[in-house]
């Protein structure tokens, strides 16, 4: 339904007169008449009586007057909001994170950001980083974090945060060599292994670093599969096997001495989280706030600050 016809309909039935709703609204008698004729054959229904000078709604007149004075209401109220919008870093941001940073990148970023801006809210999505990268290439996503660096055309990427990939295993697990020297990859190979899902960006490190060693995960015996860092953390603290991982997931369990860093220099390295979005898509002032904050992060693995 057209909201000018609507309009014009709406004056009809408060001046009760379609010459005077036209110069209210700078149309001619004519172009009045059209559309409360257009809207009347769209609804099937005749809106008003013409009795001579008169111009009276009929019943079903009186309910579209109705539903119409509140849908013009709530185009208020929206135009108001998006006004407020514009002007001022409130309303909501929705941001897709992968695993590592929902849990340990995001929080600390958000109870920062929310200091300075409280009345900015936020809806946090958990997937992997294909997915995260692909929802953000989209449009699904205005922002995404994620752990490795996108090549979607048309996204940019801002290094946020670094970390650390360790190998890790339940202390005293019974299948750990008692010695602490290096290990090697035959040696690693006959361990159990608990390994993350396709398309994590965790998986896709460790796969690059046996590559560059001639091997792949099918030389390696997995034990189980898992979809998240959580799950995989919980099944290396009951012993199912080794895990590469994040040192910002594992450090306090490393620190309690539930796990301990198994010495495989090979598969252990660098991490990079970027913040990424797509610059050609026009942003409210709330969500420029946040890939500006996001944005302006510390490096550090350890604790992870915004200016």
């Amino acid at each position: 339904m057209d909201v000018r016809k609507l309009e014009a309909f709406c004056q009809v039935y408060e001046l009760q007169s379609f010459s005077k709703a036209g110069e209210v609204m700078f149309l001619s008698q004519p172009t009045i008449s059209s559309h409360v004729a257009n809207l009347e054959a769209e609804l099937g229904v005749k809106l008003f009586d013409r009795l001579g000078r008169k111009v009276l709604p009929t019943q079903a007149g009186d309910v579209l007057y109705r539903s119409a004075v509140a849908v013009f209401e709530h185009l208020k109220e929206a135009r108001a909001s998006i006004e407020m919008l514009r002007d001022k870093v409130v309303g909501e941001v929705t941001v897709g994170c992968s695993t590592i940073p929902s849990f340990y990148i995001a929080p600390r970023i958000l109870s920062s950001f929310f200091t300075r801006y409280p009345q900015v809210t936020f809806t946090v999505h958990t997937g992997d980083s294909s997915e995260v990268i692909k929802r953000v290439a989209s449009g699904d996503w205005p922002v995404g974090i994620v752990g490795e660096l996108p090549t979607e055309e048309g996204l940019t990427s801002k290094l946020i945060c670094e970390d650390e990939t360790v190998v890790i295993a339940a202390k005293g697990a019974d299948w750990l060599p008692r010695e602490d020297g290096p290990l090697g990859m035959e040696e690693l190979a006959r361990m159990p292994w608990v390994m993350r899902e396709k398309g994590s960006a965790t998986r896709h490190s460790l796969e690059s670093q046996l590559n560059t060693l001639g091997l792949t995960l099918g030389d390696l015996t997995v034990r189980c599969w898992v979809d998240g860092t959580n799950e995989a953390l919980a099944h290396t603290l009951r012993g199912a096997g080794l895990c590469v991982t994040s040192r910002l997931a594992s450090s306090r369990f490393i620190e309690s001495g539930a796990l301990v860093r198994v010495n495989v220099p090979e598969l252990e390295g660098k991490r990079q989280f970027y913040l990424v979005y797509n610059e050609g898509r026009h942003m409210l002032p709330a969500l420029r706030a946040f890939v500006d904050f996001a944005g302006k992060g510390t490096k550090s693995n350890d604790d992870y600050s915004v200016e």
